[in-house]
């Protein structure tokens, strides 16, 4: 869905212009600027601001003035350029000629020119501003509980005492019955999450040792696995013999004697174990693996936001939010080490319930 808008930002208002996605979605604009402003004692020049200014007053200004731009409005944009801040984050965007901007539903930026404070009351003109915008749909990927896969290198699971396991996940109407949504083994289970097992039981299998393996398990109710998006966040000390589960940000079920180390896995696989066909059925997003037990505070702070890859302790990350093709093979890619994982069967659909952009 295209939108359109259009708008003016005065020289001389220091407060702004406000611009409020009032899209029941995300939406990603595109502002582009057109004419010019005038700037007292420095002459004209448009949205790009300073570099905009003929050459002579850029040289003045940096010969008579040194410090100016810390003198702005916005110390860290281009001098005299037009900014947009976001009234809900506080994010600032230099926005100059043209420059794209997500906003989710209700959020409002306001537009100003970047200039000294003492100056705007003796400014004068107007720039124009085009938007132009697309409502931004989240993707995710959908298995079918019937042959649908990812699997991933088994460097992308953390080895030894601590381990965190989190995603999201939307399970199918179909649910409950044997499913794995995370599988990694070595002659028996290094790690396994039942999501749901046919019995409604939620089962955490995590570390081995001769064959066997830690268990903690609890039945779940049926929204809590299925039909709607869910965060899950799965941890394990094996220094301590703690494993606990979070459902949404918040401790549903733990135990205690869990002593085995996750060992190195020989396969890993999103969907399914690779032994038997556990396929799970719905969609899932997210899944991430952390070297270090997550406190509930770091789940719930970290849980409705994009990871970006660089956080400390993250061993590998898959949004499933898109793929690649490579020759005949779609993958996904690790946002930590660019792994790549082979899909199976498994699609790519947009969701626009899911709770991030």
């Amino acid at each position: 869905m295209a939108l359109t808008a259009q708008f003016e930002v005065p020289a001389t208002s220091e407060t702004g212009i406000d611009f409020t996605n009032t899209e029941p979605s995300t939406v990603a604009y595109t502002f582009s600027a057109s004419g010019t402003w005038t700037i007292p004692n420095f002459g004209e020049c448009t949205a790009e601001g300073f570099p905009s200014l003929n050459t002579y007053t850029q040289a003045w200004i940096k010969e008579n003035w040194p410090d100016f731009e810390k003198q702005m409005k916005y110390p860290g944009q281009t001098p005299y350029s037009l900014v947009a801040q976001n009234k809900t984050t506080g994010a600032v965007t230099q926005v100059g000629k043209k420059a794209t901007i997500v906003l989710k539903p209700g959020e409002t930026l306001s537009f100003k020119l970047n200039n000294a404070t003492w100056d705007y009351p003796k400014s004068t003109g107007t720039i124009k501003v085009d938007a132009s915008g697309t409502s931004v749909v989240p993707k995710v990927m959908q298995f079918d509980g019937n042959g649908d896969f990812v699997d991933i290198p088994p460097e992308s699971l953390p080895t030894g005492n601590l381990i965190t396991v989190s995603f999201w996940a939307k399970g199918a109407n179909e649910l409950p019955k044997n499913t794995s949504v995370i599988y990694a083994e070595l002659s028996g289970y290094v790690l396994n999450i039942h999501l749901p097992w046919s019995d409604g039981v939620i089962y955490f299998d995590c570390g081995s040792g001769n064959g066997v393996y830690d268990r903690i398990a609890k039945g779940a109710e049926a929204i809590d696995y299925k039909n709607q998006w869910v965060h899950w966040a799965f941890t394990k000390n094996a220094s301590t013999g703690e494993m606990i589960i979070y459902l949404n940000g918040q401790r549903w079920h733990s135990g205690t004697g869990c002593t085995k180390p996750v060992a190195k896995p020989a396969k890993v696989r999103i969907g399914s174990q690779t032994t038997n066909p556990y396929y799970y059925h719905g969609s899932l997003a997210e899944v991430a693996f952390w070297n270090k037990v997550l406190t509930q505070r770091e789940i719930q702070v970290g849980m409705f936001k994009r990871l970006t890859g660089k956080e400390p302790n993250l061993v590998s990350y898959w949004p499933l939010n898109e793929f690649r093709v490579d020759g005949a093979t779609p993958k996904v890619i690790d946002r930590v080490n660019q792994l790549q994982g082979v899909i199976t069967g498994v699609v790519l659909a947009e969701d626009p319930s899911f709770p991030i952009d």
